[in-house]
């Protein structure tokens, strides 16, 4: 009886001490987010955009504020391509680290992607607040060649005009993923 007290006690603390790691590492980055927090974008959603935005072996999909890799991992599988990813979530950044290991031509940056020079990226992925989009905007605009391919899950780039407007058909995953041309 003690031994299954004492398991049920470990294992508590576990889901304790992680939740904690969880609350503690969206705490410190939230000046630099803005708020947005850590949340994995569905697998519904990464297949519309990924169905939608053909790419070639050799280009570079950007994914800034990549949580765990998972538009890094859909992407290399499909198209082969160059795939980089920036998150400030230490514990985001860990477990992306640790599912992309093994993935060719994928890397993870532990770095904020705002002091990152963007101009080699063909596409950019983001899934970020509507807080950030504006100042998002801008740095795209000066960053990005003519040519690369924008694509922002649920919240519009104000200032730029869609190219399309992808909303994936399952009620769940229903919001928009709007790709823009630069």
């Amino acid at each position: 009886m003690h031994s299954l007290i004492y398991t049920i006690l470990v294992i508590t603390g576990v889901f304790f001490g992680l939740k904690l790691a969880y609350v503690l590492c969206t705490a410190v980055v939230l000046p630099a987010t803005r708020g947005a927090l850590y949340v994995s974008t569905s697998r519904v959603r990464i297949s519309a955009f990924v169905d939608a935005v053909p790419m070639k072996a050799g280009q570079l999909l950007v994914d800034v504020g990549c949580g765990d890799g998972r538009v890094l991992r859909q992407v290399g599988r499909r198209y082969g391509v160059r795939a980089l990813g920036y998150e400030l979530n230490l514990l985001a950044y860990l477990k992306a680290k640790i599912l992309c290991l093994g993935c060719r031509n994928i890397e993870i940056k532990w770095r904020n992607f705002w002091t990152a020079d963007l101009s080699d990226a063909d596409v950019v992925f983001c899934y970020l607040f509507p807080d950030v989009m504006a100042d998002l905007g801008a740095k795209l605009k000066s960053d990005l060649k003519a040519g690369a391919v924008v694509v922002s899950c649920n919240f519009p780039i104000p200032g730029f005009s869609a190219k399309r407007v992808l909303r994936p058909g399952n009620s769940l995953h229903n919001d928009p993923i709007y790709v823009y041309h630069f």
